[in-house]
């Protein structure tokens, strides 16, 4: 379950589950540094369908700021500073992406859905296997997931994780299956045109190795 190893600054990882069932790649765990040119491993198993959301979430991680925006998918940009709340800064760094380097809408934090998030982080951690949650379906809402497996810390995650799955990068075709997702279907979750909110979740171990899910909802 789960991959291969990478390159330097890349280590064994978690996959992505995708959307409706589609297939999920060997993630991208690094202790520090760039990703190397490796670290993809084999496909994993179908993620669950992304889950319609309720009322009442609250928060957002930002503007979307679309006037003026000159669009840079292959953007390096330094974490925004921390709010003193992980979840948000979570989905402050995504939305940092999207409005940013893609010039796309901000999603809003779900967090309705952050209980079950944290669970998925919690069961994956015991289970050394990303996506464990997901793939057996312990909570909802779930939608399609990217996660950071054994991080060295919160921080990490969000500089160094949420960066290495932006850097994947959009798909050569619009079609994007088999090797194509491996590639890039971090990416692919969190510029998906028909989610609107994320939910983020953390688990640290007692060897203080970090898990983060990010659940995107529709």
């Amino acid at each position: 379950m789960g991959g291969g190893t990478g390159g330097a600054g890349a280590g064994t990882g978690g996959r992505v589950v995708g959307t409706g069932g589609t297939g999920g790649t060997a993630g991208i765990r690094g202790s520090g540094g760039a990703p190397g040119p490796g670290g993809n491993g084999g496909r994993g198993n179908g993620g669950s369908g992304g889950s319609s959301g309720s009322g009442g979430n609250g928060g957002s991680g930002g503007s979307g700021g679309m006037t003026g925006c000159l669009q840079d998918i292959a953007c390096k940009l330094a974490a925004p500073p921390s709010t003193g709340d992980i979840y948000q800064d979570c989905v402050n760094r995504i939305n940092q992406f999207l409005t940013q380097c893609a010039c796309l809408p901000a999603l809003t934090r779900a967090t309705d859905g952050e209980a079950c998030a944290n669970q998925m982080a919690a069961y994956d951690a015991g289970k050394n296997s990303a996506h464990a949650g997901a793939i057996d379906k312990i909570c909802t809402p779930s939608g399609s997931q990217n996660e950071c497996p054994g991080y060295a810390s919160n921080t990490q995650v969000i500089s160094l994780c949420m960066q290495q799955m932006w850097d994947e990068g959009p798909p050569p075709t619009s079609s994007c299956t088999g090797t194509c997702y491996e590639q890039h279907g971090h990416y692919i979750n969190m510029t998906d045109p028909s989610v609107h909110r994320v939910a983020c979740g953390f688990f640290t171990t007692s060897s203080g190795d970090v898990w983060a899910a990010q659940n995107f909802l529709r």
